[in-house]
């Protein structure tokens, strides 16, 4: 990228001196050249360091999983850090500290997915689960993996520039619609067929289950 700039700012200068143009105006030139490739060279350095950080995080996170408990059995699964290491890091914090405690997967469609985490589920108000999350959003992480059956991904607003907070869903079909509109971050490695007794429940006509789907608790471990 940098040696591009430069090939750019190198043809520029000739074809200025090329020209004709007065040795003041080159000078000119010449200086707002070299503050613009001194603010790029800064600007690198800064995304150097943020890719040093978040592979720094991906590798911490590297061999953790996770089992969501649910009143209807287990769900273990394993995540993409290389991929997704903002929202995999925001997933694994929250469940350590009982964010996802007691709260319901609130829409579940047979066919497309089980979706949870909400905090107001916990709450007796059913008008707004779906509506909740934490105080602060994390970016999206949009990246190559398919939304294929056992996907775990994040849930968002109508906003893609609103980033993410703390509801996910779980892939109960392949759905290759979502393949880069989500982050997906994880895969469900077992329990299975707990999505699928989850997934066939009899729901409302808003996709609630008519008989609550409780997350009692999501253990961590390597």
């Amino acid at each position: 990228m940098m040696n591009k700039w430069i090939m750019i700012f190198g043809f520029l200068l000739f074809t200025l001196i090329s020209s004709g143009c007065d040795t003041q105006k080159v000078s000119e030139e010449n200086k707002t050249l070299k503050e613009e490739n001194a603010r790029l060279k800064v600007m690198m350095e800064r995304m150097r360091a943020s890719d040093d950080k978040l592979m720094f995080l991906a590798a911490k996170m590297d061999g953790v999983k996770a089992r969501i408990k649910t009143n209807y059995g287990d769900i273990e699964m394993k995540f993409f850090p290389g991929k997704a290491p903002i929202q995999c890091f925001n997933f694994i914090t929250r469940a350590e500290s009982g964010f996802y405690d007691g709260t319901l997967f609130h829409r579940v469609i047979r066919g497309f997915m089980i979706q949870g985490g909400d905090p107001l589920t916990r709450g007796d108000d059913p008008s707004k689960y779906g509506t909740g999350g934490p105080l602060v959003n994390v970016p999206n992480e949009f990246n190559d993996i398919d939304h294929k059956r056992g996907i775990v991904s994040t849930a968002r607003t109508a906003n893609p520039n609103a980033g993410a907070g703390s509801q996910f869903f779980i892939m109960h079909a392949d759905n290759p619609g979502l393949n880069g509109q989500y982050t997906a971050f994880g895969q469900v490695t077992k329990g299975i067929e707990v999505v699928d007794k989850i997934a066939s429940l009899e729901t409302n006509k808003r996709d609630r289950p008519l008989k609550p789907v409780r997350i009692l608790t999501i253990e961590v471990y390597r």
